[in-house]
């Protein structure tokens, strides 16, 4: 996956919009509701976030796809992701 930390927008690796980051609550994956172990709850809006550190492409797409207002948690330092910054990729 791809992310640009600047416009917080997620791509597929072959460059698909999968969706923009948009939370306006900001909470930490720290102080979320442990529902197993890729997932938690937020107590303020009910949604589930997805750890994205160990999803494929396809199954992220497919999950943002099905609900496009999931929730999604990204570690920049994650294995599977390529950051963007102004259209010039680098691969952290």
């Amino acid at each position: 996956m791809k992310f640009n930390p600047i416009t917080k927008n997620i791509y597929t690796d072959e460059g698909e919009f999968v969706k923009r980051m948009n939370c306006p609550y900001r909470m930490s994956w720290n102080n979320l509701e442990v529902t197993n172990s890729n997932r938690r709850k937020c107590c303020i809006c009910d949604h589930s976030i997805v750890d994205t550190g160990n999803i494929s492409d396809d199954d992220l797409l497919a999950m943002v796809k099905e609900n496009p207002d999931t929730c999604l948690k990204i570690d920049l330092n994650q294995n599977n992701v390529k950051l963007l910054a102004n259209g010039i990729l680098g691969q952290k």
